[in-house]
């Protein structure tokens, strides 16, 4: 984790002030630096020319890194980056580079020098970075694959800013505070779907497997990848394939820092990493790998303490175990929020800052974490959809029989789903009334609401058209959804996986530590993506090759594990034993602040059903209330800063 930023003046701005530029852009570039101080805690520093300004922010966790920005060719490059290159040896070796300890950002340059604008094509890795061309007189920005690293920027007629963070840009002269509604509406109906989009109406963000060319004249934005299976064929053995490049993803992610640690919950993907990484240092004759653990209370439906322990047993970790007592989630949120510099769709996220704190506070600056292997590895829903569009019942019958605890559903309730969608009319006819009588048994009395637009404003949802952009990309399109390897694509392409990724980098930078994701490789997600429907779920296990590629590495506990936890009833108990004042205070005193965002009735409602039946709580109504108290918090941090709202 590093931070860059850089100020591009255009047009006959710059022409005007070159003489001064480099003087008003110093003092620009130093403040933007200094508001992101926390991603650099090993030094900061700056290049000027002209009318450009790159700013560098730095954390030394690869031995190659060091201060930026770097120049080459004489001064016509310069460059600001936070990378990671996994591919590295390969592009040495194609590039000519005999130096080994050439910094990536080095290797970047000579990349663009070799291939132009077309140089991401052939990177791996985690990065964001901005290349001076001063004989071209533009500025070149890519962001990887994933959008794993953030990169923001403001583009006007007379400069164009960028930053790690929207705390720098917004400090630019001329970029306004104007907060976006598009953002709000689409954080109250948990839609991520506009990936430029930011909570301020004057900063966007680059999307991921995106580049971005800035001239004098125009600001070009171009996709130079898109998410598709590996076309190298399969080996007979997915396992032994998925395992190596999930090591190797392992190795390159624990690259260049001794200073690596690891998330492990007690889960099937943290696990993996953990155990994947402590057999690396064992080999390699490192010190035991510090792993960290969130500990709750015994008995409780959150206490993981046995999957974790189950790991701990084999002697390769230095465990450090965080008890989580009394849970706060809206503890130190005015401070999250400054973090976040907006909303976001993470309710736990107060949890993983006391991993990220406790890592930071000793010495760790690299913390690998399981993030995504739901996504890449999947569950293989799809597999279901295929077995029954395929007519093969019986199949699917086994697969739903033997997930029954996982799916969340009556084993008889979820095959009847799927008859109603690809059964013969006549069966289907035949068999709706026993299908009715099952489903009435078995099913509760509704409790939620009828959805998302039950939450928000009807104004509001008109005025950012709300209900085209949840059609377009809040639902799996029907064609897509019976189809293992499309409905794979689309929930690896949706905007929750960059999402994510900036809430979590944000959080992070703050305790100096940088997250590293190995299910996010290239290779391994293109690899994941080609894989039948039937190395994803088989006998009921979602993941399954990763299950079988762990075979004598994981504890067979943590292996063959089914269930996963689930932190509503912790969020709900939170809310309602420490915040009790402050919702009151938020949803009811203060109503008015969101009134023009919320459906105010609704939220009372839900809110109210929270505090009548708090152990039978309705994910909708919890969402309804904490999405709804955290939009009143922001708010009320902006205007208490003087920024409109």
């Amino acid at each position: 984790m590093s931070g860059v930023a850089g100020i591009l003046l255009r047009g006959r701005h710059a022409s005007a002030v070159r003489e001064s530029a480099p003087a008003v852009a110093a003092a620009d570039i130093q403040q933007m630096l200094a508001r992101m101080r926390h991603r650099g805690p090993d030094g900061s520093s700056w290049w000027l020319d002209a009318s450009i300004a790159l700013g560098h922010a730095w954390l030394n966790t690869l031995d190659e890194a060091g201060p930026g920005p770097l120049t080459m060719a004489g001064g016509r490059l310069a460059i600001t980056a936070d990378c990671r290159l996994d591919n590295r040896d390969e592009l040495l070796a194609r590039l000519g580079i005999r130096d080994q300890s050439v910094a990536d950002a080095i290797v970047l340059m000579r990349a663009y020098l070799r291939w132009g604008e077309t140089c991401p094509v052939h990177l791996q890795g985690d990065f964001a970075f901005a290349i001076w061309d001063g004989e071209r007189q533009s500025l070149f920005c890519a962001r990887d694959h994933f959008g794993v690293k953030p990169f923001y920027y403001h583009a006007a007629d007379q400069r164009f800013s960028f930053a790690s963070e929207i705390g720098p840009i917004l400090g630019v002269e001329g970029v306004g505070t104007r907060i976006s509604e598009h953002q709000i509406s689409g954080f109250l109906a948990g839609l991520p779907d506009d990936p430029q989009s930011t909570p301020y109406g004057d900063v966007f963000s680059l999307p991921a497997r995106h580049s971005l060319t800035v001239t004098a004249q125009q600001v070009v934005l171009r996709r130079y990848w898109q998410i598709e299976p590996s076309a190298r064929p399969l080996r007979s053995d997915a396992s032994e394939e998925f395992a190596h490049l999930f090591s190797q993803s392992v190795r390159n992610r624990m690259r260049g820092s001794q200073a690596v640690g690891a998330m492990l919950s007690g889960g099937l993907d943290s696990s993996s990493i953990a155990c994947v990484a402590g057999l690396q240092n064992a080999a390699a004759r490192k010190p035991k790998l510090p792993t960290f653990s969130l500990i709750f209370e015994k008995g409780s439906p959150m206490d993981e303490r046995p999957f974790i322990d189950a790991v701990l047993d084999q002697q390769q970790f230095d465990p450090t175990l965080i008890p989580v007592g009394n849970y706060a989630p809206f503890a130190e949120f005015e401070r999250v929020l400054e973090e976040q510099q907006g909303t976001f769709l993470a309710p736990g996220l107060t949890l993983t800052r006391g991993i990220y704190r406790t890592a930071g506070a000793k010495g760790i600056k690299v913390l690998l974490d399981g993030h995504g292997g739901d996504e890449v590895v999947s569950q293989g829903h799809g597999h279901l959809h295929e077995l029954a569009n395929a007519g093969r019942w019986m199949d699917l019958w086994r697969e739903i029989r033997s997930a029954s605890n996982t799916y969340g559903d009556s084993t008889l309730g979820l095959y009847f789903q799927f008859l109603t969608l690809y059964g013969p009319a006549w069966r289907v006819a035949r068999l709706r009334h026993l299908a009715n009588r099952a489903l009435n048994r078995i099913r509760k009395p509704a409790q939620m609401p009828r959805g998302w637009r039950d939450l928000i404003n009807p104004d509001l949802a008109r005025r950012t058209e709300l209900v085209d952009r949840f059609h377009r990309a809040g639902t799996m399109p029907p064609g897509v959804q019976a189809s293992d390897a499309l409905s794979h694509r689309w929930i690896l392409s949706n905007g929750y996986v960059p999402h994510a990724f900036e809430v979590l980098d944000k959080a992070a930078a703050n305790f100096g530590v940088e997250p590293r994701y190995p299910f996010w490789d290239k290779p391994l997600v293109e690899f994941c993506l080609a894989l039948p429907g039937e190395e994803k779920l088989s006998h009921g296990f979602g993941r399954y090759v990763l299950r079988r590629a762990m075979q004598g590495v994981l504890p067979a506990a943590v292996q063959w594990r089914r269930d996963k936890i689930d932190f509503t009833a912790n969020l709900v108990n939170g809310m309602l034993r420490n915040h009790r004042n402050l919702l009151e205070q938020l949803l009811v005193s203060d109503a008015n602040r969101i009134a023009p965002y919320v459906n105010l009735p609704q939220v009372s409602a839900a809110y109210a059903r929270l505090l009548r039946q708090p152990d039978q709580a309705a994910p909708l109504d919890v969402q309804y209330v904490w999405r709804s108290a955290s939009l009143s918090l922001w708010l009320r941090q902006l205007q208490h800063s003087g920024s409109p709202a």
